[in-house]
């Protein structure tokens, strides 16, 4: 109702503070669609602020992560997932969020390594031992919990792939060219 009301004054402008809230799951992402449908007819710059990342991710062509009332990282939503600028920005983007490790093998002192669940790859032997805690079945991916030398760690995998079982230890072996690096005391991207 307000949106309406807002389009028939043709503004130039829209903003938004967490529209969607107070919505279901499943009326909140029905309206972010409409949103998104209106935006594109109407082409009217809107500023959209939510705690939301999906709706942050799906909703934006730019997007500012703050921390703090401070900006941490502007740019499109790629960008942001893609290359996150801090280690608060790849904790905050991605569902579940990047992997940070302070102890990775391959690392240099001071340094946090940041990998994606889905950007681990489950591998007959060599890499990392994996030991699972807990596993979480999402219908056509799992979500694998567990811990590598200590340190908590997710692992996406895919539908029909074979993976191992609470209690279990499995290989695993972050892509090389999906690793991200930053400095241990400032948390920003090295």
């Amino acid at each position: 109702v307000a949106m309406g009301r807002a389009i028939v004054r043709q503004p130039k402008v829209f903003l938004f503070d967490e529209p969607l809230s107070n919505l279901d799951a499943k009326l909140r992402a029905q309206t972010r669609i409409e949103i998104q449908k209106l935006h594109n007819e109407l082409g009217i710059t809107s500023l959209f602020v939510t705690h939301d990342q999906v709706e942050a991710m799906t909703l934006a062509q730019r997007m500012i992560v703050m921390n703090g009332g401070k900006v941490e990282q502007f740019g499109t939503p790629e960008e942001v997932y893609h290359t996150p600028a801090s280690t608060f920005v790849a904790g905050f983007i991605g569902s579940p969020p990047m992997n940070l490790l302070k102890n990775a093998s391959g690392g240099k002192a001071g340094q946090i390594l940041g990998i994606r669940p889905e950007h681990i790859d489950l591998v007959p032997s060599g890499g990392w031992e994996f030991k699972v805690d807990t596993v979480e079945l999402l219908g056509a991916e799992r979500l694998l919990y567990g811990k590598v030398g200590g340190e908590d760690l997710t692992l996406r995998v895919e539908e029909g792939q074979a993976y191992p079982k609470p209690g279990e230890t499995a290989h695993i072996q972050a892509r090389e060219d999906r690793l991200h690096w930053f400095n241990a005391e400032t948390g920003k991207r090295i």
